[in-house]
């Protein structure tokens, strides 16, 4: 695999894209080299390529296998595994220019949209037929669908409506090949052989790019409830999310910060005022449904009723629940603003999936290995509680940083850890670069070598993302 782009290339690529769709500028390679992820790996993007078609792109990838040149898929670039990285000199392919909704079927409830279309433009035309996509999340108004489904991303109603792997009902994919496959077609109901567009989904675009997309939509609840609570530890707010199922409330979304999340938070907006009259280590937010305006006052009467008597018998120290749309996008506003207000601190950030029973465990362990190999780090830790994955970020002490070989450290211990207690070490941030290393904790040989084979019959000169995924050892193109 060629690792810089030659002269000869640039031409072709040109010759594809036009000059307003070819960049070597060094600011354009730095910023589109790059996503959220934090890495000891170089940025080193060859050039960028912004092709507005899907013959342009079926174009690109032939003269770019053709050369041996490796090419980085690349959307919104809100990615935290290093999966949109481009570290060697490779051709980063922009689906930007491939954006906008194509169509909503209200009768089917779906929509078909190009790659480059944000999550939240996808939304937007849903709802004006009375509908919603409802894959959920902070940064929905930059995220790509394509790099959603690249990474199967997960958001903050998962506990509800499940992940972007739920409703991918087709796709449009280029492969390594430069073939245009379409796939899945909008059905719901089609066995007729493997369901090919699902391997697309998670991949972080090792297998092609995706061009356009069909995705299901739904029916939006007639009203919601949201409400903050502050807890003593984190068993205790699973011990609340249990009753508040069992008392028959739907909750669409049940999260969690600690205290020092709240507090970078609001300290980003120059100390605003906290949600709850007293302090906690830990908060939740949970999100109910009603499926009637008729059910709406009868859900947050009993959404109340329920979290009165959670502080009464001690789980929770105190709650507030929003009377107003408004009182509610405040609230959501508290969990959604975490990651930007940590990310000036640089956070090395670690995406879990712990079973729940074993959570406890897990966060009793987790401090003796923050102890053992970063004790100057800072901890902090928020997520998707209500499904068990944990944003587990580690902190350089202000105006410090944290040592390389502590990091790989604390990483082999905490996926160790992970992997002993039935979780898994990427619940929806993929594994990109940032965890190649440690894909065999959580995946056997078989299945590696499988993973391998199937990248083989969609790129077989290995041209889509060199070097993502599979472990450094793993020859994955």
């Amino acid at each position: 695999m060629i690792h810089s782009v030659d002269p000869a290339v640039l031409e072709a690529l040109e010759g594809v894209v036009g000059p307003e769709g070819l960049s070597v500028d060094p600011a354009d390679l730095d910023f589109y080299g790059r996503d959220r992820a934090v890495g000891p790996w170089p940025v080193r993007a060859g050039a960028v390529v912004r092709p507005a078609t899907v013959e342009a792109v079926s174009e690109v990838v032939r003269v770019c296998e053709a050369r041996g040149v490796g090419i980085v898929p690349s959307g919104g670039r809100t990615g935290l595994a290093g999966a949109a990285v481009a570290p060697a000199g490779e051709v980063v392919l922009s689906v930007e220019r491939m954006r906008g909704v194509l169509a909503v079927d209200p009768v089917a409830r779906t929509v078909r949209c190009r790659a480059g279309t944000t999550v939240a433009e996808v939304d937007a035309a849903a709802r004006e037929h009375g509908l919603f996509y409802p894959v959920d999340f902070a940064a929905k108004g930059t995220a790509q669908v394509g790099g959603t489904i690249a990474t199967n991303a997960g958001g903050v109603r998962v506990v509800r409506y499940g992940p972007t792997r739920a409703w991918v009902r087709g796709i449009v994919a280029v492969t390594g090949g430069g073939e245009v496959l379409e796939l899945g077609r909008g059905l719901v109901k089609d066995n007729t052989g493997y369901a090919l567009e699902q391997l697309f989904v998670g991949a972080e675009g090792t297998l092609g790019i995706v061009v356009e997309a069909t995705l299901g939509l739904a029916v939006p609840p007639a009203s919601t409830c949201v409400a903050v609570v502050g807890a003593r530890d984190v068993p205790a707010l699973l011990t609340l999310y249990r009753r508040l199922g069992t008392v028959g409330l739907r909750i669409s979304a049940f999260e969690c910060f600690d205290a020092g999340c709240l507090g970078a938070v609001l300290e980003a907006r120059g100390q605003g005022t906290p949600p709850l009259a007293t302090e906690a280590p830990i908060y939740g937010l949970v999100e109910v449904e009603a499926d009637a305006v008729a059910e709406a006052t009868a859900v947050q009467d009993a959404l109340v009723e329920a979290l009165c008597d959670a502080q009464e018998d001690g789980v929770v120290v105190d709650a507030t629940v929003a009377q107003t749309a408004a009182q509610a996008r405040a609230l959501w506003s508290l969990r959604e603003s975490v990651s930007e207000a940590l990310h000036p601190r640089r956070p090395h950030k670690s995406d879990v999936t712990i079973p729940q029973s074993n959570m406890p465990r897990f966060l009793d362990e987790l401090g003796d290995v923050v102890a053992r190999h970063v004790p100057e780090g800072e901890l902090r830790i928020f997520g998707h509680l209500g499904d068990g994955n944990l944003h587990v970020n580690l902190l350089p002490p202000k105006g410090g940083v944290l040592l390389e070989e502590s990091i790989e450290a604390f990483d082999a211990e905490l996926y160790r850890l992970v992997g002993e207690l039935g979780g898994s070490l990427s619940a929806e941030h993929g594994i990109g670069l940032l965890k190649r290393a440690y894909l065999p904790l959580r995946r056997s040989p078989v299945e590696i070598d499988l993973m391998r084979r199937i990248k083989q019959v969609f790129d077989p000169k290995g041209v889509f993302n060199p070097g993502k995924v599979f472990p450094p050892t793993d020859r994955d193109g």
